[in-house]
């Protein structure tokens, strides 16, 4: 009589086999990681740079809290000062997932979406480091944001 025995592993980091896609995820390279690293910081210096560039600026008289000086026109003024609003509170969101991706990478969750658990694909986080997503997981809720913005509207 023969007795089977069964030794149970434990996973490696963030390897998991999807039984829907029959795809494996790998840890990330970690020359790729340093690389899509150094990419989100260089990212992350320049909207800060950006950032000190329109303080400055404001507080030289163009900022958003002076635009009607610069224009006899109040609704143009109120216009710029909108656009001024609009692009401070996107870099911010910018800023954000910039800090939450560089987060990931020291938790070692980077690479993976955050949805389905899949991997986001080295070509997707090479154009947008900072995505948490994978690109169709990224569709469906960009839909879903499109489908709620037009029941508010």
């Amino acid at each position: 009589m023969s007795s089977l025995i069964c030794v149970k592993s434990q996973p490696l980091p963030r390897a998991k086999l999807e039984l829907d896609r029959f795809q494996y995820t790998v840890p990330m390279p970690k020359h790729q990681l340093a690389q899509l690293r150094a990419l989100l910081q260089a990212q992350r210096e320049q909207l800060f740079a950006e950032v000190r560039e329109k303080i400055a600026a404001s507080g030289e008289g163009m900022g958003f809290a002076n635009q009607s000086k610069i224009t006899d026109d109040d609704g143009v003024a109120d216009v710029a000062a909108e656009m001024d609003v609009a692009l401070v509170m996107r870099e911010s969101q910018e800023l954000q997932d910039i800090e939450a991706a560089l987060a990931r990478m020291e938790d070692g969750s980077y690479g993976s979406c955050s949805d389905c658990g899949g991997d986001i694909g080295a070509a997707r986080l090479q154009a947008t480091p900072a995505a948490r997503r994978c690109l169709p997981c990224q569709e469906k809720y960009e839909r879903a944001q499109g489908q709620i913005a037009r029941g508010a509207a």
